[in-house]
């Protein structure tokens, strides 16, 4: 009977804000009543609370407490649960989602490390502890359960007649994942392998889908198209970026055009190809005007808000004027356009991955080292590694801060040694010379 409060009918004749609280408050009575001892309706009740503010009960860093009332609640009924039943799927799966965000990722550790192989049909909970992971600094076991994970996607879609269908969403999500965990691994390869995985399964058929006669392809799956150029970008591929295709029907691809003249226009700039890089930046801005754009998102975010400036293709804005004005010794604005990339990059919605897949204070860092302003390059590195623990971009960046500056050699050497652990896994074919390769002096 609680469920019925979720919906209405007709569809859409109720604001779905009242929905939620109508179904909050109806499941309160419900495990008032009834779920001292029952882990269903536990589990029920914390997520029909999470539903009141989705992917906002934390307030952004560097300064995260509860952003709604109901946040402690939350997560004191899904512990309460838990302690019930460890590896209760439900609670296991809300749990990580509540913590998260949470000053305090950890909490969950144990959470996800009991959730690890526990339903090895179901890819989803099999992804899902790399929510945590990737937040505690354990890059390696983040990719290793999103790989778990398109293993089983991959059973689950061989067994399926729909061709489309929104657990596609899903998977796609998994995919993301690992490459993102790969990026902050500094693991190439395994990147380019998933990346080329989800561009392989957004043919035009897919791109164009409908689902329940909503646009569901173009809204909810082309972007992820972009993928490999933001490894690429991220790797210091500026060649192979310069010669790889470009999708053909830049209406049907939108999201993933931008990005490529994104990449396109950084690739040229970095090498010195300043005329270049300007008409990329050129293509880039008349990719933003396509009116095919309008509603895409890449999960929580949508690509570009031309107003609010708020979307995914906002941050890749203010990256991609920053390098090609860094690269023509413009460095004033440049400075200025990184500044704001962070800014955007910091208020993005929350997701995971997030939705910029290199932190832009990686490339801020790198060329303002680059630049001989160690010091300001210290400050940004340390605000990384508090979002990003022990991410190997910016433990490099830190270390060449302090070295610089020729200060803190015992920190130095202790952050060179974590740099050491942290990139023991890293591709050999890569350079990482510093946070970002586009600063080729330091790379050199």
């Amino acid at each position: 009977k609680a469920q019925t409060y979720r919906f209405c009918w007709p569809v859409g004749s109720k604001p779905l804000d009242h929905l939620h609280q109508e179904y909050a408050n109806v499941m309160r009575k419900v495990y008032e009543e009834y779920g001292e001892n029952d882990t269903d309706i536990m589990a029920l009740f914390a997520e029909s609370l999470m539903m009141l503010a989705p992917w906002n009960l934390w307030t952004k860093p560097p300064d995260i407490k509860p952003a709604i009332k109901e946040t402690e609640e939350i997560v004191a009924t899904l512990e309460k649960g838990l302690n019930i039943d460890p590896v209760h799927p439900g609670l296991a799966h809300f749990y990580i989602h509540a913590i998260e965000h949470s000053p305090t990722p950890e909490k969950a550790l144990l959470t996800s490390d009991l959730l690890r192989n526990r339903y090895p049909d179901q890819g989803h909970l099999l992804h899902m502890p790399s929510h945590i992971y990737i937040w505690v600094g354990q890059y390696k076991e983040a990719i290793d359960a999103n790989k778990a994970a398109i293993a089983s996607d991959k059973a689950y879609k061989a067994n399926q007649e729909a061709e489309i269908e929104m657990y596609d969403l899903y998977r796609m999500h998994t995919y993301h994942f690992a490459v993102w965990a790969s990026m902050f691994d500094g693991q190439y390869t395994t990147a380019m392998e998933y990346a080329r995985e989800v561009e392989k399964q957004l043919g035009v058929d897919v791109v164009t889908s409908t689902l329940n006669g909503v646009s569901f392809g173009p809204i909810w799956l082309e972007a992820f198209g972009s993928l490999p150029w933001h490894v690429l970008v991220r790797f210091g591929k500026w060649q192979e970026i310069i010669n790889r295709p470009m999708d053909k029907d830049k209406d049907i691809y939108a999201g993933t055009t931008a990005v490529a003249y994104y990449a396109r226009a950084i690739a040229f700039a970095v090498l010195g190809k300043a005329k270049e890089a300007d008409a990329e930046r050129t293509n880039f801005y008349t990719a933003l005007k396509n009116k095919a754009l309008k509603n895409r998102v890449l999960f929580n975010n949508v690509m570009h808000n031309p107003v609010r400036k708020n979307g995914i293709l906002d941050v890749a804005e203010a990256v991609l004027n920053g390098e090609v004005e860094y690269h023509k010794g413009n460095f004033d604005e440049a400075f200025k356009w990184l500044h704001m990339a962070v800014e955007r990059d910091i208020n993005l919605i929350y997701d995971e991955p997030r939705g910029w897949m290199t932190p832009a204070r990686h490339v801020l860092g790198a060329l303002l080292l680059e630049h001989k302003e160690a010091a300001k390059a210290e400050e940004v590195y340390r605000e990384d590694l508090k979002q990003y623990k022990n991410n190997l971009w910016s433990l490099l960046g830190l270390y060449q801060s302090l070295k610089e500056q020729k200060k803190n050699e015992k920190e130095a050497e202790e952050v060179l040694c974590l740099f050491k652990k942290a990139s023991a896994r890293c591709d050999n074919s890569v350079n990482f010379g510093a946070s970002c390769l586009c600063a080729t002096k330091l790379c050199n």
